[in-house]
């Protein structure tokens, strides 16, 4: 009895699907690495402080200030909420954030 060999197309197949799937897992993993890097740095300055934020009241929401560089951060839709056009209120908010800077 003789074993026959693989062509070459199929030997070419296989290991075009065997990159595939490699290429596959290896995307897999960094988008793994990356969404627990993300977890990772949830909470903390965006600057790169490695601190953890402080969420300080103003007004009616809460705003996150850095106590190591004193950034001040905004949720989505907070600085609509302050931008009014009460002027007043836009600049007590700017007077607020430079007396803690």
């Amino acid at each position: 009895m003789t074993t026959k060999k693989p062509s070459t197309a199929e030997e070419e197949y296989i290991a075009r699907e065997e990159a595939q799937r490699a290429e596959l897992r290896r995307i897999e993993q960094e988008q793994a690495r990356e969404e627990a890097e993300k977890r990772a740095r949830m909470g903390t300055c965006p600057r790169g402080c490695a601190t953890k934020l402080i969420e300080e009241p103003y007004q009616d929401f809460h705003i996150d200030r850095c106590p190591t560089c004193g950034g001040v951060w905004l949720d989505p839709g907070e600085l609509e909420h302050v931008a009014t056009d009460n002027a007043t209120v836009v600049r007590s908010f700017f007077n607020f954030l430079s007396k803690k800077a």
